[in-house]
């Protein structure tokens, strides 16, 4: 719990998850809650870190597309189209596959690799037999196309593929040739897992991988270097802290003395996971429990608000919101618990903004410091980003400006993005470098923001951060 607290949160997940076993049976319930908890933060921050990275790559692999003559990358088209995907363009991502995959000046490898993502593409435009064309025809004697092929057939949800199976025999295959996996294949394998519940598998490969290492290396004659990386690994990331959570969570509800707790955070963690109906069942039984403090209730009933608005009661549900504040006015909390919720689910609460401002400039201390972040997510959401970097600022502790351990991490990532939209570039590459201390996948985020910068400032030289 101490180190859930500074938000180190993956030793704190090494310091429980080997000895969970090993805990007294009184005990289990209290350490699957914790579990849980922890899982469940790392999961919302690897989500905002996937769209934060996805946008940037985007942003940067444009500029590397653009590039002219002889300086223009050969690998630029496969990483554009494959992140074209993740954000369902499909038209646009094909043709920089098909581009990359007609390329024949690459090794026939990667334009296999290129095809198998074209495949995925028709698929999901529903051409589904020209898909299955494209995957027969492709030789995937080599364990790195194999495991990129089960990473698609598991992404378009083809279970009679059997992706965990081949992407497993890959695996075998490179150890038998005595050669470690790259950050490509651990991705491709990670995605099988994750969207195949095999969350416990996947937990294990994190592990064992160093999630700051790039996919791909490509020079560029003798003074350029260009590290691509694929966004979807947090993504993955986020998936399976996501299916961890839960089940430890729906552990901990065994355990009677628990849980109502355990329900509190099951029902934020079914909502993130897109389970309306279970995400709702949770939060009432936690509402209904009077023995739960009222503050939490009333938090409960935000989200259950955010549950009925997804099912179409959007009315009822800014009712209730609107009803909530009135009956807790200038509570920071509640106030920053509402425009949270009104901005992941993109709607507009115009009355609660106002009250969350008046609020903030009636209050002052650190009590504010979470409302001055809804409000400035709130408007970062809405794009207007001079006022996004100055509410979160706000709520910055600025004795420790990028410290995690006295900075929401997910809070610390949205500044970047406003900071980024604001084209204050060393001020969101500051707070990845101190991040990255803690975790290194953000490496990615930081090498793709650097590429931006240099560009920006026609900085000759390498891209890569030293």
């Amino acid at each position: 719990m101490k180190l859930f607290e500074r938000r180190h949160y993956a030793e704190a997940v090494v310091a429980l998850r080997a000895d969970l076993p090993s805990v007294e049976q009184g005990r289990q319930g209290a350490a699957n809650l914790t579990l849980g908890m922890i899982y469940l933060k790392n999961a919302e921050l690897h989500r905002e870190l996937y769209r934060e990275s996805l946008s940037v790559h985007l942003d940067y692999l444009k500029k590397v597309v653009a590039a002219p003559g002889k300086d223009r990358s050969r690998f630029a088209d496969l990483y554009m189209g494959e992140a074209l995907l993740e954000t369902g363009k499909i038209t646009d991502a094909l043709t920089h596959l098909e581009k990359f995959a007609a390329d024949t000046s690459v090794q026939q490898k990667y334009r296999t690799i290129a095809k198998a993502s074209i495949g995925l593409g028709l698929f999901l435009q529903n051409d589904k037999q020209k898909a299955e064309e494209t995957w027969a025809g492709l030789d995937a004697s080599d364990p790195e196309i194999t495991m990129s092929l089960a990473a698609v057939y598991s992404k378009a949800g083809l279970k009679d593929k059997n992706a965990v199976a081949l992407a497993e025999e890959g695996l075998a295959d490179l150890k038998k040739s005595g050669s470690a996996p790259t950050m490509q294949d651990i991705k491709n394998v990670l995605t099988v897992y994750a969207t195949t519940g095999l969350s416990d598998k996947g937990l294990d490969l994190i592990k064992r991988a160093d999630l700051k290492a790039f996919s791909f290396q490509e020079s560029l004659g003798r003074t350029k270097v260009i590290n691509f990386y694929d966004p979807s690994l947090l993504n993955d990331l986020s998936g399976l802290y996501l299916q961890a959570s839960i089940a430890s969570l729906e552990k901990a509800t065994g355990d009677a003395k628990l849980r109502d707790t355990a329900n509190y955070y099951l029902g934020e963690a079914y909502a993130l996971s897109g389970n309306i109906d279970q995400s709702a069942r949770a939060t009432a039984s936690f509402i209904s429990s009077p023995q739960m403090p009222q503050h939490y209730r009333d938090k409960a009933a935000v989200r259950q608000a955010a549950n009925q608005y997804q099912k179409g009661r959007k009315s009822y549900a800014i009712a209730t919101w609107n009803d909530l504040a009135k009956k807790k006015p200038g509570d920071p909390d509640l106030l920053a618990e509402i425009l949270l919720e009104c901005d992941r689910l993109k709607v507009d609460c115009p009355t609660i903004l106002e009250k969350a401002i008046d609020s903030i400039e009636e209050g002052e201390g650190k009590g504010f410091s979470t409302l001055n972040i809804a409000v400035g997510r709130y408007y970062l959401g809405r794009k207007d980003y001079a006022k996004a970097v100055s509410y979160i600022e706000a709520g910055r502790d600025k004795g420790n400006k990028n410290k995690i351990e006295s900075n929401d991490p997910l809070m610390l990532v949205s500044l970047a993005d406003a900071y980024y939209r604001t084209k204050e570039f060393s001020e969101a590459l500051e707070i990845y470098f101190e991040m990255s201390k803690q975790f290194p996948e953000v490496r990615q985020i930081q090498e793709a923001l650097q590429g931006i910068y240099a560009t920006e400032h026609k900085s000759a030289g390498d891209v890569k951060i030293f």
